[in-house]
């Protein structure tokens, strides 16, 4: 087996195998009359992610984790917990809004300090920490919003779409782990959307969407302190991640279910290419002028 197709296995296959039989099991899905425990959606999702991180990154050797990729395997393992608080929390906006607020500002803090004094200097080490942590708090909190207003299958295609896009984006933005790990995050996600397919009151709810979205958005903000990846790049994979509002939009709203999924389909994959194009033609052009 090829090294690529190796990193496929264990870091998308496997991981998305995991998580679909754990969701089956959760979700009781071969119950005609069961109805899922969405409070095990995030559990489910954190495992995949969890067993592809050990086997394509590896496990922190202690702790606090001295890497920032070890970092990103503490946050899955919180953000599984935080995601059956935020499930019991569904009916309490304003508390959920709180504790990610609190969980953001601490996670980016702890895995970002070490650029404090070296490659931040002064206040602005405190100011790009605070900016990135506000602005995955804002961009999480607005995924929350979509997925209580579209709980079925669109939201989990369309950050998986986001995640597997942004996985080349990463890639050619020379941040091969981060890449890697993004690509875990749209393994697990799509693995939401033919089972919700399958059993229409299967729905990602507020747990998944507290462990995707919060872990996408972490990948996102160590892409841009430890790369860096251009502010620009991880925005507008921010934006194509948004699509699912059009749906609330009058012209939609009354639609066909399926017309409105395809043109929120059709607009996330135009984004993500307009950003990927140009992004690899400057990873081709910088890998020319290193003779690679």
């Amino acid at each position: 087996m090829s090294f690529l197709a190796q990193q496929i296995f264990w870091g998308a296959v496997l991981p998305a195998v995991i998580t679909a039989a754990l969701l089956v099991l959760l979700w009781r899905a071969w119950r005609r009359e069961g109805v899922p425990s969405h409070g095990g959606t995030p559990i489910a999702l954190a495992l995949g992610y969890l067993f592809a991180h050990w086997r394509v990154v590896g496990v922190p050797m202690g702790f606090p984790p001295v890497d920032s990729n070890d970092w990103l395997f503490v946050t899955a393992a919180l953000l599984a917990i935080w995601g059956i608080i935020e499930h019991f929390l569904a009916s309490k906006p304003a508390q959920r809004d709180v504790g990610r607020l609190m969980l953001a500002a601490t996670m980016s803090y702890l895995a970002l300090r070490p650029l404090m004094g070296n490659v931040w200097q002064g206040a602005s080490g405190a100011l790009w920490i605070a900016s990135l942590a506000a602005g995955w708090w804002f961009w999480w909190s607005l995924q929350a919003r979509l997925a209580d207003a579209q709980p079925g299958f669109l939201l989990p295609l369309i950050l998986s779409m986001v995640a597997g896009g942004g996985g080349f984006i990463l890639l050619w933005s020379n941040s091969s782990s981060l890449s890697q790990m993004s690509g875990a995050v749209a393994a697990v996600a799509g693995v939401l959307v033919p089972l919700s397919l399958w059993r229409r009151n299967g729905v990602v709810g507020a747990g998944g969407v507290a462990f995707l979205a919060g872990m996408l958005g972490f990948i996102w903000i160590e892409a841009i302190a430890f790369v860096p990846v251009p502010v620009w790049r991880v925005a507008a994979m921010a934006l194509a991640s948004l699509s699912p509002l059009l749906m609330l939009t009058p012209p939609l709203r009354h639609r066909s279910v399926w017309i409105a999924a395809a043109l929120c389909v059709v607009v996330t994959a135009a984004v993500l290419i307009a950003v990927m194009v140009p992004t690899y033609r400057a990873y081709m052009a910088s890998a020319g002028a290193y003779g690679y």
